[in-house]
């Protein structure tokens, strides 16, 4: 396609070209704090954003943190381009430039000017997102409960339950080994995750309609509506829901994420109605506003490098993860804390097999995609760039995954599209395992538990091989999960997830009685028929006791790790009142010819409950400190219930459903927003 201007009488072809100012109409040493520039620059980072930097960056000078890349593009020179009739399309702070399309004309007036430092030509990119094979299967919306039904209703929970309902996804999931992070709690809470595509029907699938996104914005329109909004693409957001009910789905029994319960940023840069390098812009610009907002993660699924006619495209040569603007907006991102996920590209068997851009970018994790027998699929792109570094970093099932499309069906679908998704929700468990660890020493704890890092030479196929989740959790250090405690009487329990890689050496429980009580009583924890499961229980304890405690470990290297982390500064604490305190759930499966399923979870308004046991059932609701807030007892042949939860404080639930005969014993966790 050739853009073009019109004046009285003529077409004047233009080229889409990447101005570079001069400077930000302030230098380096008058942008510091106190001036007018820095402030402002300053509110637009969450304090997120600034605690992820200076981790990044090893320092917490604010002046070091925000530097003068991080000052808007100086006001008069756009004023300036303006003035000359250029009208620009993508602004870029960290590089001082804006793109417009210039006839030749305009460029040779442009050029001439003071403030400009150099003008380049822009290279388009042309999407080169998966293909999606027709549905395999398909499954209708569940019918739901009459309004008139119960306002209260039972859910299946368990600390381990989650890992039993899989799904359609159990294959993909167990294959990149998430489910031991699963059993121990993990579930991305507190990780923000930002993914970059094509567009998100997010609140139309149930595997993503109850999610936490923190923001999203449409950077083709320019407004925050990432689902389809253009009658002239119908699919426009088909892409990017695969790509999110991949990574974050949450519909047990159904489909589900690696990563189900993260803070999500949704950017929709890519425009299917043409093939153009602003798309290429837009993806600088969503990486820029997810890393002021403080993302931990960033995922795309897309890559740049062929050309639309009238347009220069990409060559071998540029990628080199320094030439074009997408890798270098990947590697500025990585450089400030932010750990970056792309796809190779699915261009294995094309007459060009290499990697797109951005997978070029040096530090981030460009993903390859394996089928389920390890075997590396044939359309997976190939490294190494073209400085010779080797790509991909890592490689993830990309054949058949499951996932759920725009429609409202579960379906399969290949490509590195695929397998990048279950890489970034893996990621945001490690995360969540591991708070203090940097983007890179995930990055490598990722790379060197790969399942060719020892035994067999990685190379530009598969890289470092399949990504194990659960042992690049490991390298990092000793993993301890969400502690779940409950209480029955004056007895109180807890049962927490520990995993070290040299072996568990005397868990134990250290607390205080009352305030102002010292740290010298220990409780041993003992591992459960889980292997990764650990249980306590507290000695009785005298009415109005409050008790104060932390969780200490060893392993087989002599390292004490403590949760919370920071113990004895902060603690987990508990009070013995009044209150009769029942068990939140049962740990172990029960019986599975009689079934319990709720959704939609996360919930928000109502919880609809099935269950085949027949029997009259008792349920109830219990929070997260173990505090009954919710009963109801259900007669025989009562298959369907529904619970209202909208005036439930947003956080972690237990259902508890319990036959009056004991024949059927099931809980379930769930969460409110």
């Amino acid at each position: 396609m050739v853009a073009g201007i019109l004046v009285p009488g003529i077409l004047l072809a233009q080229t889409k070209y990447w101005i570079e100012f001069k400077d930000k109409g302030i230098t380096s040493a008058e942008f510091i704090p106190g001036n007018p520039v820095f402030d402002a620059t300053l509110k637009e980072f969450t304090p997120k954003a600034l605690k992820r930097r200076a981790e990044a960056l090893g320092t917490s000078n604010i002046g070091s943190l925000v530097t003068i890349e991080d000052a808007p593009v100086y006001s008069q020179y756009l004023d300036s381009l303006r003035s000359l009739g250029i009208k620009t399309v993508t602004i870029s702070t960290w590089d001082n430039a804006a793109s417009a399309y210039l006839t030749d004309l305009q460029r040779n007036v442009i050029q001439k000017q003071s403030f400009v430092n150099r003008i380049s030509t822009l290279a388009t990119a042309k999407k080169n997102t998966q293909s999606v094979q027709e549905p395999e299967s398909v499954f209708l919306p569940m019918e739901r409960a009459a309004d008139d039904e119960p306002d209260v209703l039972p859910i299946p929970a368990g600390y381990d339950t989650i890992i039993y309902h899989y799904g359609l996804s159990d294959s993909q999931l167990r294959h990149i080994n998430v489910a031991p992070l699963h059993a121990m709690g993990f579930d991305a809470t507190g990780v923000m995750l930002g993914y970059l595509d094509v567009g998100f029907r997010w609140r139309a699938m149930r595997a993503t309609s109850m999610h936490h996104v923190i923001a999203e914005y449409d950077f083709i329109f320019k407004d925050s509506v990432t689902s389809n909004d253009s009658l002239d693409v119908p699919d426009q957001d088909g892409h990017g829901s695969l790509v999110l009910s991949t990574a974050t789905g949450y519909f047990p029994d159904s489909l589900m994420g690696p990563a189900y319960h993260p803070d999500l940023l949704l950017a929709k840069t890519e425009d299917l109605r043409s093939e153009t390098p602003v798309e290429e812009d837009n993806y600088a610009a969503a990486l820029q506003w997810m890393e002021k907002l403080g993302v931990d993660i960033t995922s795309s699924s897309l890559g740049y490098f062929n050309f639309d006619s009238g347009f220069i495209s990409h060559i071998y040569e540029d990628m080199n993860g320094r030439t074009t603007i997408a890798a270098k907006a990947c590697a500025r991102a990585a450089k400030l804390g932010v750990l970056v996920c792309t796809a190779m590209g699915n261009g294995g068997k094309n007459s060009y097999p290499y990697l797109i851009t951005p997978a070029d970018a040096d530090s981030i994790i460009s993903v390859g995609a394996v089928a389920l027998n390890d075997t590396i699929a044939d359309f997976s792109s190939r490294g190494p760039t073209f400085d010779k570094r080797l790509k991909p970093e890592i490689c993830s099932p990309g054949v058949a995954d499951w996932c759920e499309n725009h429609d409202d069906m579960f379906q399969q679908a290949s490509g590195t599209s695929l397998a990048t998704p279950l890489v970034s929700g893996a990621c945001a468990l490690i995360k969540q395992a591991h708070p203090e660890a940097s983007a890179q020493a995930i990055r490598k704890a990722i790379m060197r538990t790969g399942s060719r890092f020892t035994g067999q030479v990685p190379d530009t196929a598969y890289g470092y091989g399949r990504l194990d989740a659960y042992n690049a959790a490991l390298a990092l250090g000793t993993v301890i999960g969400t502690m779940r405690t409950w209480r029955v009487d004056s007895i109180h329990h807890v049962e927490v997830g520990i995993a070290a890689n040299n072996g568990v050496r005397n868990p134990r429980i250290i607390y205080a009685m009352n305030i102002g009580g010292l740290y010298t009583n220990t409780l041993p924890l003992t591992l459960a028929a889980d292997s990764l499961i650990y249980t306590a229980t507290f000695p009785p304890l005298e009415k109005g006791t409050h008790v104060r405690y932390y969780v200490e470990t060893g392993d087989g290297s002599d390292t004490v790790t403590r949760f919370p982390r920071n113990a004895p500064d902060s603690v987990f604490s508990f009070y013995i009142g009044d209150t009769v305190v029942h068990p939140p759930f049962a740990v172990r499966e029960s019986n599975s010819a009689s079934q319990l399923t709720l959704s939609p979870n996360p919930a928000h308004d109502v919880i609809d409950i099935k269950t085949t046991s027949g029997e009259a059932i008792e349920y109830s609701i219990v929070d997260a400190l173990g505090r009954k807030i919710f009963s109801y007892t259900s007669a025989a042949n009562i298959p369907e219930l529904r619970i209202r939860v909208d005036k439930f404080a947003g956080g972690v639930y237990y259902l508890q459903a319990r036959s009056t005969s004991g024949k059927f014993d099931r809980s379930i966790k769930f969460i409110v927003l």
